[in-house]
């Protein structure tokens, strides 16, 4: 066969081959047919013709990038790889400050910063053939009908949810997966789930802070690995650690402004050590079941005409967007506002701000918007690159999110839902975690990162030295420093970590 895939999959490719050297006689219906159940990303190469195929599947984590028109190099006008880094080798880095207003918006960008340089969305395919590129997609996420979360449908879900997350744990048994595990509901779950089916004893990784004990809940991981039967390796993270561990990742040649992702590359060194070169994570559960207070938070600005807020509020951005008829909520991981950038770009007249709220619109109305863009987030953006640049360390899978579609079809839910209600149900019923792990209200991954930044460096000329590369006053300074002084006490720290990590990206690579 000319077909050729030339990245590594974890089933048997022959179906694939099989529809590739049948894609010619393919419209794009048949196209999106044959890959609507694709649980892998994959490239594939055809040496007869020279023709290039690519498809990203939901929630898979691995990207694709490629690189198309503008300059040539190595004698190729088009080039794509998994891996960003191998891509701009060859190629002469132009800056693109065009995603900075989405990077700033959710703590990552879908489109580069390099020009000439793009990302296959999740849920798209590619063709390259005779210097001609067409795109298409196969998974959107959209028109997900309903399905009333009633009495009569209670146990169905149930035990649909029960069934998905077994079947995606049995998947990776040989491969010597380990968990992360936090003590939460989600992970213990996870974790229990996962001991139930492996013959061996489970091996489980979670984070310390001993330096920081407000934000240690090694305890509760401890007591979820003693009701499951699991090994607990708990790791320390000192703010040694995390800051050589800052200054040292890249991850994968763009900006990304999650802290979690620094903690869980140096978690994930600790895994690798141990033999392990999969892991499995509870992200998507908070998705799924509206594990986040934020939803039901603007689920009222939805729902009700509230009273106005500061300009610099996020609730202010929340009621504009109402007025103009856009989505409302902007994703668990939103950082800056419109307004917000209006005061950061105030000495920069000609940078234009764009909406990157409008990439989300959809169909679905209230609180299945909202977790159509978390989803969204999740396969294409922070999630997936913060998961994604671990890969070459440990591949970390996520159970919970082939639940998406299934979490999508649930109508609101009544005046009296109590988040993760059917999650609850389902450890209590089967016996999985005791009481107090199942209720007991778990804080999240968070760090002391800026804390530790700010006892370390000037962050405010850190963030200023961008305007000294780029060679004219791109952030005001005036506000740069203010957001420095509201840090310090406690208040928008994610907004100030947020420059930090683009002014020491683009100092890497543009200084």
């Amino acid at each position: 066969m000319p077909w050729q895939i030339i990245t590594n999959l974890e089933f048997p490719s022959v179906e694939i081959l099989e529809f590739l050297e049948n894609l010619e006689f393919l419209d794009e219906k048949s196209i999106a047919k044959n890959l609507a159940n694709l649980q892998r990303t994959f490239i594939a190469h055809n040496a007869k013709t020279g023709e290039y195929f690519a498809a990203r599947a939901l929630f898979c984590h691995k990207g694709i990038y490629y690189f198309f028109d503008g300059q040539e190099f190595d004698g190729k006008k088009f080039k794509i790889s998994k891996d960003k880094n191998e891509l701009l080798k060859g190629i002469k880095k132009e800056l693109d400050l065009s995603a900075l207003s989405e990077y700033l918006s959710f703590m990552s960008a879908k489109k580069s910063f390099f020009k000439s340089v793009f990302e296959l969305r999740a849920g798209e395919y590619l063709c390259y053939k005779n210097g001609k590129l067409k795109k298409g997609v196969f998974d959107s996420l959209k028109g997900v009908g309903i399905l009333d979360c009633d009495e009569k449908n209670l146990e169905f879900l149930k035990s649909r949810i029960l069934a998905t997350l077994e079947k995606q744990i049995s998947l990776y048994h040989s491969q010597n997966p380990c968990a992360l595990l936090s003590g939460g509901l989600d992970s213990s779950l996870l974790t229990a789930l996962f001991a139930r089916q492996s013959k061996q004893k489970v091996q489980a990784f979670n984070l310390a802070f001993l330096d920081a004990p407000h934000y240690d809940e090694s305890e509760f991981a401890r007591a979820a690995a003693d009701f499951t039967g699991c090994k607990l390796h708990s790791v320390n993270l000192a703010k040694k650690d995390f800051l050589d561990t800052f200054y040292a990742s890249d991850f994968n040649a763009e900006p990304l402004a999650d802290s979690a992702s620094i903690a869980l590359r140096f978690l994930c060194e600790k895994i690798a050590s141990h033999g392990h070169s999969v892991a499995f994570s509870a992200e998507g559960a908070d998705e799924c079941f509206l594990g986040y207070d934020l939803y039901f938070r603007v689920l009222e600005f939805y729902r009700y005409d509230l009273a106005r807020y500061p300009l610099i509020s996020k609730d202010s951005e929340y009621l504009r967007r109402k007025a103009l008829g856009l989505p409302i909520y902007g994703g668990f991981c939103e950082v800056f506002t419109r307004y917000q950038k209006e005061l950061l770009f105030a000495d920069c007249k000609d940078f234009s701000i764009d909406e990157p709220i409008l990439a989300y619109q959809n169909n679905y109305k209230e609180l299945r918007q909202m977790r159509y863009m978390d989803f969204r987030i999740a396969s294409e953006g922070i999630v997936a690159k913060k998961l994604g640049a671990m890969s070459d360390l440990v591949e970390i899978k996520t159970p919970f999110f082939a639940l998406a579609k299934l979490a999508l079809s649930l109508e609101n839910p009544s005046p009296n839902y109590k988040p993760k209600e059917l999650l609850k149900s389902i450890a209590k019923e089967q016996g999985l975690l005791s009481d107090e792990i199942i209720y007991r209200k778990k804080k999240g991954l968070s760090t002391p990162f800026l804390e530790w930044v700010l006892k370390e460096m000037d962050a405010s000329s850190e963030i200023l030295k961008a305007n000294k590369i780029l060679g004219f006053a791109l952030f005001s300074e005036v506000f740069v420093r203010e957001l420095e002084r509201k840090a310090r006490r406690g208040r928008f720290k994610q907004h100030l970590w947020s420059l930090l990590c683009f002014a020491r990206w683009l100092d890497k690579h543009f200084g």
